[in-house]
């Protein structure tokens, strides 16, 4: 996979794996090369919980009585600065888009997960990650990072909930960048239920908290909600109303808060949520009140109100 967003090409994935290689675990899929690496996502949220994309190498699926393993060692990929340029012969007047290049960043995490495991009715994931530094990275700059986590997960033919809590020492969602005394923890909840095959609904609830025990001015809990009914008038057709709260409360100098309310028309290519391509046609409203934004800038509290009409169209492969 390459992508192209201004003077460069940029590599993003290039990997290869086999299957079929161990007489007595066929099912363990061995890897090396660059690929979008440990990246759980949650869909209503666009949030990666943990993302380490890299090159490395690693395996999946490794049965040990019928719990599959997966372990690989990654390290972070070299980009470049973007800087401006005064020489006029760059036509973009910049050293670079930012993307990435062929070495390593002096980043690497060692990562895992533990899955296909059962507790009665629910599904189970565990994950434990480790990050370290290379003599690339120079004097106190050189850190250590660890994170677990672990995913409870119930489905049925009406839906699915899910549990996820993460906790990270010296790094927050990645084991690649590391700040020193931080710990952070997540924990959300989130599901979808079928009321009907036309009538659905999608949810979250998410926590966050942000500590560092060094630097203590920019230490937070973050609190979020959103809620998505959706009906699907036919195979092509639905209507989704979405509505969205955020508070960020700082441990010094007060909190942010903010909400958002969206109504759109949709035309996808079958029935449900999870369908694309999508063309989305929206009406957006929402307000954002930076009160402790503004007291920590010096500048002037005030509520900013915003409302869209727009179209969008929505593709993933």
């Amino acid at each position: 996979m390459i992508d192209h967003w201004g003077d460069e090409v940029n590599l993003k994935k290039a990997y290869a794996g086999v299957t079929n290689v161990l007489a007595s675990n066929p099912d363990a899929y061995i890897w090396a090369g660059r690929d979008f690496h440990q990246r759980p996502q949650q869909g209503i949220n666009d949030y990666f919980w943990m993302t380490h994309d890299g090159q490395g190498a690693g395996v999946k699926n490794f049965d040990i009585g019928g719990i599959k393993f997966d372990l690989a060692t990654v390290a972070a990929v070299e980009s470049c600065n973007p800087e401006v340029m005064e020489d006029e012969t760059n036509p973009s007047r910049i050293t670079c888009t930012g993307g990435a290049g062929t070495g390593d960043k002096g980043n690497y995490a060692i990562t895992s997960k533990i899955h296909g495991m059962k507790l009665g009715p629910l599904d189970l994931e565990l994950y434990a990650n480790y990050g370290f530094d290379s003599k690339a990275v120079e004097g106190e700059d050189k850190l250590k990072a660890w994170q677990g986590a672990f995913v409870v997960s119930h489905s049925n033919d009406s839906g699915v909930n899910k549990v996820i809590a993460r906790y990270s020492d010296n790094s927050d969602n990645s084991v690649y960048n590391k700040t020193d005394d931080l710990t952070t923890i997540y924990a959300s909840f989130e599901g979808s239920h079928k009321f009907t095959q036309q009538a659905q609904i999608e949810y979250l609830l998410a926590f966050h908290d942000y500590d560092n025990s060094s630097i203590k001015s920019d230490n937070r809990k973050n609190y979020g909600v959103i809620v998505r009914p959706m009906y699907f008038w036919n195979d092509v057709h639905s209507t989704w109303l979405e509505a969205g709260y955020q508070r960020v409360d700082y441990d010094k100098g007060g909190d942010n808060s903010g909400w958002k309310l969206t109504l759109s028309q949709n035309i996808s290519i079958a029935m449900g949520p999870e369908f694309r391509p999508m063309l989305r046609f929206y009406m957006t409203g929402g307000q954002v009140d930076n009160d402790r934004t503004a007291r920590v800038n010096g500048t002037k509290e005030e509520t900013l109100d915003d409302f869209n009409l727009g179209a969008m169209w929505e593709a993933w492969f």
